[in-house]
């Protein structure tokens, strides 16, 4: 008996942790339903277990339980959203200036190596038939930058902070923002090359600067599209 509830513990958590994870990622949208059968059929468990793993993300502030509906994925305040924003830029823009004195050169590559791909989201938006492939590529793309000036930071104090806001506010929000618009994607991937470029030149203040500024576009343009 006890073996049963340490395993069921066990699914809870994991699942827990993987639905943070699709959510996180963009690939449970916000305002969309999680619905509890189908997430067991996926993870090859009971419902209970689903159950306890979805009062707990509400807790968290990740989703809303809704009487006779379900779970739905909290879609954010406007003033949650301004302010949890202004707080990833802060962080991020940290993230920037320790990046800059302490990125290895394979760290330094990747940061680089994403320019070219940021340039094809941007050739992308300009094809109605593309638009699906521009987000999915802008979002790994994105993804992958950010997470790397965070890994080469080497707080982890820092990742987790931002672990956390990117749980409550995933970061392709920013998408809903640029909306596949092909001089917004353009300022975007100029944005990342000149962050990119002043973590290489060690240049920390600078580094730091432009990610603040970058957050704070990105913010403005999101809550633009909520207006």
């Amino acid at each position: 008996m006890a073996a049963r509830g340490s395993a069921d513990v066990a699914s809870v958590r994991d699942i827990v942790d993987r639905l943070r994870e699709r959510i996180g990622s963009g690939e449970i949208p916000i305002g969309d339903w999680i619905r509890q059968e189908q997430v067991a059929r996926e993870y090859g468990v009971s419902r209970t277990p689903v159950r306890e793993a979805l009062r707990q993300l509400e807790a968290l502030g990740v989703v809303e339980m809704v009487a006779h509906r379900g779970a739905r994925v909290t879609l954010p305040s406007t003033r949650d959203i301004a302010e949890a924003l202004e707080i990833r830029g802060v962080l991020e823009g940290h993230a920037a200036q320790l990046a800059a004195d302490r990125i290895t050169q394979a760290q330094l590559d990747v940061l680089t190596g994403t320019d070219g791909t940021f340039r094809r989201v941007v050739a992308l938006a300009r094809d109605p038939g593309a638009q699906d492939e521009a987000r999915e590529l802008w979002y790994r793309t994105n993804t992958l930058f950010h997470a790397t000036v965070v890994e080469a930071a080497g707080n982890r104090q820092l990742t987790a902070s931002l672990d956390a806001l990117h749980h409550r506010l995933p970061r392709n929000l920013t998408w809903t923002g640029l909306s596949g618009d092909p001089r917004l994607l353009s300022r975007n991937a100029d944005d990342h090359a000149a962050i990119a470029a002043a973590i290489g030149e060690g240049a920390g203040e600078r580094a730091r600067l432009l990610t603040l500024e970058h957050a704070r576009r990105a913010a403005e343009m999101i809550l633009v599209r909520r207006a």
